[in-house]
């Protein structure tokens, strides 16, 4: 039986490339497709629980939080256990936490599935990315990575969608099974399909690094949670926040000091990568932070469905898909400058459309306006991945893109987290009724727009190559 990709080749044919790819955009897509349906389920879960956004968001932080550090160990899988037991573990341990989560009664043994779905999403999302660089060595390479990135940034529109029927018909357990037929075809075609071939000498893990990020992730962001509902000063926001602050301290000495760092700072030395990293953590707050309150608007405040709630978000999708292709173009044409200034306006146009409409806009008026900012985000993604390596060497173009996705996801982990903040406060500051409510949303949408104003800054400032 073949192990790596020639014998694998010779062994299903000249079209084991495109079932190799199929199952990668499909089982990716599965897992970024979870990390956004359980946006529709948040008020249900809510209830449920009898618990409030603080804790709910946790639902989706945590697995962005557990992407972002995943994302990290993604390399050290691969190299040592090879990708076909790093992928089917990852696989094999979404299906079970899948199948597990409808039947728990309590609030934080859900939140630590997610945390461990986030992780299998973490290490299989770039691991999938070098399986087909390797398996299109020439002609295609570039369809195949477009084919897998566009089913990678449809997953987060057609997650919703699908999540807000089932939420309608079957309640939010069923939001947990909807991954769970797609992880068995997964664990099936990739015991066919994946390549064996480990790395004789594979890298050590810097595993105290990885605790200290963790750590640092994890404490800030409860600190930011506690806060929310206990308030700055309270014990627990002190502890658990200085332990996120001294984790971060310390696994950026470690990250100076060691000789294979988990993340390599020496790249922030160079100035377009620079400013392209804050543009990448924009692009993650607009990415993820958008889905998320747009779905929760909606339902809290204009009493839509779950469902209607999840279509909304459907036409997006299909404008990101579009826009993903137009940015691709655009990219070898245009400085990776003129993208990202061009996307952001689009971006903080979209979002301050969305706090003028106010309550009571129709559903196309909400459409629109959301659609606008995906336009924005398809010039943004190449316009990221360009700028961040233009003036970098060639040793350092693979640290780079994975440096630039990390951003990606942390951005995105913070940003949830800060905008549920300030949702609650400005929920209770404007009376904690239901018109102070639909204040506290119209005032996070221009929390957006300024924060992608200001982000039009570094992209400015990147050299216009």
């Amino acid at each position: 039986m073949g192990h790596d990709l020639d014998s694998l080749q010779a062994r299903f044919g000249r079209h084991y490339p495109r079932w190799l790819l199929a199952l990668l955009i499909v089982s990716t897509m599965t897992m970024v497709l979870s990390s956004t349906s359980i946006n529709v389920a948040l008020p249900a879960i809510m209830a449920d629980f009898a618990i409030g956004r603080p804790l709910a968001q946790w639902l989706v932080t945590g697995v962005l939080a557990a992407m972002t550090s995943g994302l990290l160990l993604s390399s050290w899988a691969q190299a040592r256990f090879g990708p076909r037991a790093t992928l089917l573990t990852s696989f094999g341990l979404f299906l079970l936490t899948s199948l597990v989560a409808p039947f728990v009664t309590s609030i934080w043994a859900l939140i630590a599935i997610r945390i461990v779905q986030g992780l299998c999403a973490g290490i299989a999302q770039p691991l999938s990315m070098v399986l087909i660089f390797r398996a299109y060595p020439g002609a295609g390479r570039g369809l195949a990575l477009g084919l897998f990135g566009l089913g990678a940034m449809m997953a987060p529109a057609l997650g919703p969608t699908l999540a807000g029927f089932l939420v309608d018909h079957f309640g939010w357990h069923a939001v947990f099974w909807l991954p769970a037929p797609v992880c068995i075809l997964s664990l099936l075609g990739g015991a066919l399909l994946l390549p064996t071939l480990r790395s004789l000498t594979p890298p050590r893990l810097d595993v105290p690094g990885f605790i200290l990020l963790n750590l640092a992730l994890f404490g800030i962001l409860a600190a930011l949670a506690e806060a929310q509902r206990f308030g700055w000063l309270h014990d627990a926001t002190l502890v658990i926040g200085a332990v996120g602050l001294l984790g971060l301290a310390a696994f950026l000495w470690r990250c100076t000091h060691h000789p294979a760092p988990l993340l390599p700072l020496r790249l922030w030395r160079n100035a377009s990568f620079r400013h392209t990293s804050w543009v990448s953590m924009v692009l993650g707050v607009s990415l993820f932070g958008i889905t998320y309150l747009i779905p929760l608007y909606v339902q809290t405040v204009e009493g839509y469905s779950a469902s209607d709630a999840g279509l909304l978000l459907l036409p997006t999708g299909l404008v990101l898909g579009v826009a993903v292709f137009a940015g691709g173009w655009l990219s070898d044409r245009l400085a990776a400058r003129w993208l990202l200034v061009g996307g952001l306006g689009l971006l903080t146009l979209s979002t301050a459309g969305q706090a003028l409409m106010g309550t009571g806009a129709s559903f196309w008026a909400i459409c629109a306006w959301a659609s606008l900012g995906r336009l924005g985000i398809g010039g943004i993604m190449p316009g990221v991945s360009t700028g961040a390596v233009q003036d970098l060497p060639p040793e350092e173009l693979a640290p780079a893109t994975g440096t630039i996705s990390f951003m990606r996801q942390l951005g995105g982990a913070l940003g949830i987290n800060l905008l549920t903040f300030f949702l609650e406060w400005r929920h209770v500051a404007e009376g904690a009724s239901a018109a102070g409510d639909a204040q506290a949303f119209v005032q996070s949408f221009w929390l957006l727009t300024v924060l992608f104003a200001l982000a039009l800054w570094p992209a400015w400032l990147l050299r216009n190559r």
